[in-house]
């Protein structure tokens, strides 16, 4: 196949140019084919015939340039006219087809992808634009992607160039990823109806929805009579609609997007009837149908939260019950104190005056003396009895100066009491303060009776609406599980940080000292100044 861009038949009317052309170096244009008739010398014409070889050479040389990019070019690029023959192709495999270069397109493949490249072809002249086929080699048996262009080398000339580039390992990589994604949805379809399997068998009701829509994607027969919504509409639903306050959905999804766990988180739900119903919710996020989904567990602790209702309401009663005692314990001894008290000193009082008028030698003196001790003692231990109802110091300065006295009375030459306190309000319910004062004292007197220690330490803090008491020894402890759960101390402790809604902690070990640790809300104890 020669390379028609340079082929010429002109007559030659010159000798000089009928030499040149016999020679096959030089082709000249019809100007200097003229030139010959214009009676130019033979010098301008030799001049110019060695400038025409010259630029003939340079053509040669390009030719041969460009012929050799073309056939150094990993890809096929050829040139077919309208009848579908190749005019030139770069590289043509002899070792496949060893006929003549001037092939029909067809030759090269089946006849069906023949069909197809020569459509291919026949659209490129029609419409003059690029068109693109894929078809399979006849003998290479190799994928080849074939690009289609309009070429006008000069205006006379219609053909169609072409690249055609072998795409057969893309093809097997796309083949083998389409396998892999074919594999990887039907495994993900196996995991839905895995998942699907496992959530219908399961007496917890569980919903699979859209992540960002709500919309139920899935539901278990338990999350259809959970919410009194019949089965066959589940997917008609958005789990927006299952919440009391749809904000507590929208408060959930922005934990999860922050990637904080919802594990048992209370929330308040609403049926088809309308019925409230407290749920612990456990939400994980998954991939469901091929997109984000949220996965929820609905727990009911309705029974649970009434009961815990029941307990709150149970214990703020015990609660105005220990103030209503605690002010009877108060009026009792108010009552004693300026009543029984008042009348049983008057009458001491008179005896004593008595007893100094009458003299010593009368019948009688040793007995009315008598007497007067015995009142005298009764009324020392109605005193220590009321102190026991309620210390007179914690009725009059509250709880910290109640302590203060305390720890005074009890400091002896050999056994010291260190207290610290830090305590932001100035009175507390009567119960409270009660209950504050027995554990120190009960304590203290534990500290002081079987520590074998010489001194304990006392700290009442407040943090926020908790007060935290410690006492505290470093004697030679004991065993808490061995204790007798008949002595009331210890057990009074633990049963008034329960009962007022705290706890209380008893930590020793032989030798190790004694930690008596209790923590009591605040609560809406504290009374206003």
């Amino acid at each position: 196949m020669g390379c028609w861009m340079f082929r010429f038949q002109q007559p030659i009317f010159c000798w000089t140019s009928l030499l040149l052309a016999l020679e096959g170096s030089v082709i000249l244009d019809p100007d200097q084919r003229d030139s010959c008739y214009r009676g130019e010398t033979a010098e301008t014409l030799a001049w110019r015939v060695a400038e025409l070889e010259q630029e003939n050479a340079q053509l040669k040389k390009e030719n041969a340039f460009f012929r050799s990019i073309l056939e150094s070019v990993p890809v096929f690029v050829f040139v077919v006219n309208r009848d579908c023959q190749v005019e030139y192709l770069n590289h043509f495999p002899k070792e496949h087809y060893p006929e003549k270069e001037r092939m029909y397109v067809r030759e090269f493949v089946s006849p069906e992808e023949g069909e197809v490249l020569e459509a291919a072809i026949t659209r490129t002249f029609e419409e003059q634009r690029q068109q693109i086929a894929c078809i399979r080699g006849k003998r290479t048996e190799r994928i080849l992607q074939i690009w289609y262009s309009p070429f006008h080398p000069t205006p006379d000339v219609d053909l169609v160039v072409g690249v055609s580039v072998d795409v057969t390992d893309d093809h097997a990589k796309i083949a083998e990823i389409a396998k892999s994604k074919d594999e990887l949805v039907e495994e993900l379809a196996e995991s839905d109806r895995r998942i699907e399997i496992m959530v219908e068998n399961t007496p917890v009701p569980v919903v699979i929805s859209d992540l960002e829509t709500g919309e139920v994607l899935y539901g278990n027969h338990a999350l259809a009579e959970y919410f009194a919504i019949p089965y066959e509409t589940l997917r008609e639903q958005k789990t927006g609609d299952f919440y009391l306050d749809p904000m507590q959905r929208q408060s959930l999804l922005d934990r999860i997007k922050n990637n904080q766990p919802i594990r048992g988180a209370t929330v308040r739900l609403k049926d088809g009837q309308g019925n409230v119903r407290h749920s612990a919710v456990y939400v994980d996020q998954i991939r469901f149908a091929q997109r984000p989904a949220l996965w929820a567990c609905f727990l009911d602790i309705s029974a649970h939260k009434r009961r815990e209702e029941g307990i709150l309401r149970d214990r703020m009663a015990l609660r105005r019950m220990l103030d209503t005692h605690e002010r009877d314990r108060r009026l009792i001894a108010y009552e004693i104190h300026d009543g029984v008290v008042q009348d049983m000193t008057g009458a001491l009082m008179f005896l004593q005056t008595g007893s100094s008028i009458i003299p010593s030698e009368i019948d009688g003196q040793k007995e009315v003396q008598r007497g007067t001790q015995l009142l005298s003692n009764a009324i020392g231990e109605i005193r220590r009895l009321l102190n026991g109802l309620r210390p007179l110091s914690l009725e009059e300065g509250g709880v910290v100066a109640a302590i203060d006295d305390l720890v005074t009375r009890m400091i002896e030459d050999d056994f010291t009491i260190e207290f610290r306190h830090h305590l932001e309000f100035t009175r507390l319910a009567p119960s409270l303060e009660m209950a504050i004062y027995r554990t120190v004292q009960e304590a203290v007197n534990n500290a002081r009776r079987h520590s074998q220690s010489n001194s304990a330490s006392i700290a009442i803090l407040q943090d926020e609406k908790t007060i935290q008491i410690t006492v505290s020894d470093e004697g030679c402890g004991f065993d808490p599980s061995k204790v007798d759960p008949r002595r009331c101390g210890l057990s009074g402790i633990y049963e008034r940080a329960n009962l007022l809604g705290g706890e209380a902690q008893i930590l020793s070990s032989p030798g190790q000292g004694t930690l008596v640790k209790v923590n009591l809300p605040l609560g809406d104890y504290a009374e206003v100044d």
